[in-house]
């Protein structure tokens, strides 16, 4: 781990969903696995495979593994054993939903210009810049979001997916695995993200966090507390401030 000055900020990790862009979350999970079942109709029913699929993301978030498996692995253990639904055909499902049916979910996502606008200017700083998205999603999925909202991939060093990650927001292990991939101390990294819970959950391990509060998700019980808090405006100012 290098040495850092105390406080500086030298990584940013920056949430997608209410952060980066808008969203309604619900909906576009209710319609990509509604999509997804179509393709494994043979196996089972679509409300069986809506039923299961959706707990299993739950689970993903709710329950940390061991840090020996990939979400992506968890996730197809979970379908074969469920569902009697081999990896090699979950993954046919998967890239016929890619080709078919991926942009029907365009209508639920929609650009912040001034989100893209920070990254931007992050960027120009030079800042090794984290999407940190909660891994429940293949990669591809992450990369159509992003794509309709307008951010480019290579701004961002690294993007977490269900194929690259073991574990899941709020759960320590997922900050934790983010660090020391980017040997960066966690005192010199600022978690952004609109989540109470997920986002703020990065202080177990001592990342600063920035509460962006234009549109906040609030689960209840948070035990987080953020170190600066603002919306978009002010989170682009902030973070100018502290770049220079």
């Amino acid at each position: 781990m290098e040495s850092e000055q105390k406080g500086a900020i030298k990584a940013i990790l920056f949430d997608l969903d209410g952060t980066l862009l808008q969203a309604n979350m619900h909906k576009f999970i209710a319609q990509y696995i509604r999509s997804l079942a179509v393709y494994c109709a043979e196996k089972v029913t679509s409300k069986q495979f809506e039923k299961v699929l959706l707990a299993i993301i739950h689970d993903l978030i709710k329950t940390a593994g061991d840090g020996s498996k990939t979400n992506e692995e968890r996730v197809y253990a979970r379908i074969r054993q469920e569902l009697s639904i081999p990896e090699s055909m979950m993954r046919d499902c998967l890239t016929q939903f890619k080709q078919n049916d991926l942009e029907e979910l365009r209508e639920w996502v929609q650009p912040i210009p001034l989100a893209k606008q920070i990254v931007k200017e992050c960027q120009e700083k030079g800042v090794p810049l984290v999407l940190a998205t909660n891994p429940v999603f293949p990669r591809f999925i992450i990369q159509a979001r992003m794509q309709w909202a307008g951010l480019e991939e290579d701004s961002f060093t690294y993007l977490t997916s269900y194929e690259n990650s073991c574990y899941c927001k709020p759960q320590t292990g997922y900050f934790q695995a983010i660090v020391d991939r980017l040997g960066v101390a966690a005192e010199n990294c600022l978690m952004v993200g609109n989540d109470f819970n997920h986002d703020l959950a990065a202080e177990a391990i001592g990342i600063k966090t920035y509460l962006v509060d234009t549109w906040l998700v609030d689960r209840g019980d948070s035990e987080w507390n953020c170190d600066y808090r603002g919306d978009h405006s002010s989170l682009q100012k902030f973070l100018r401030e502290q770049l220079g």
